[in-house]
C-alpha cells in the first residue's frame, strides 16, 4: 500500500489485493453454498407437502365412499 502526500490517495499494490479478493471470493462461495443448500431443502419440503396431500385426498375418497354405501 503506498499513500501519496499531495493527494491523499491510497493506491493498493497486488500483494494488498490478493487477499482482499481471497476473502470476497470465500465469502461469495459461503453465500452461494448456503444459497443451494437453502433452495434444496425447500424443494424437499415441496416434494413432501405434495405427496402429503396427494395421501390426503386418498384417505378422503376412501371415506367419502364408504359413507356413501
Amino acid at each position: 500500500m503506498t499513500i501519496e502526500n499531495s493527494n491523499m490517495v491510497v493506491r493498493l499494490s497486488i500483494k494488498d489485493w490478493v487477499p482482499i479478493i481471497g476473502i470476497a471470493l470465500t465469502v461469495l462461495t459461503i453465500i452461494v453454498g448456503s444459497f443451494i443448500h437453502h433452495d434444496r431443502l425447500l424443494t424437499q419440503v415441496i416434494i413432501q407437502q405434495e405427496s402429503a396431500a396427494k395421501r390426503l385426498d386418498k384417505i378422503e375418497t376412501k371415506l367419502e365412499n364408504t359413507r356413501s354405501h
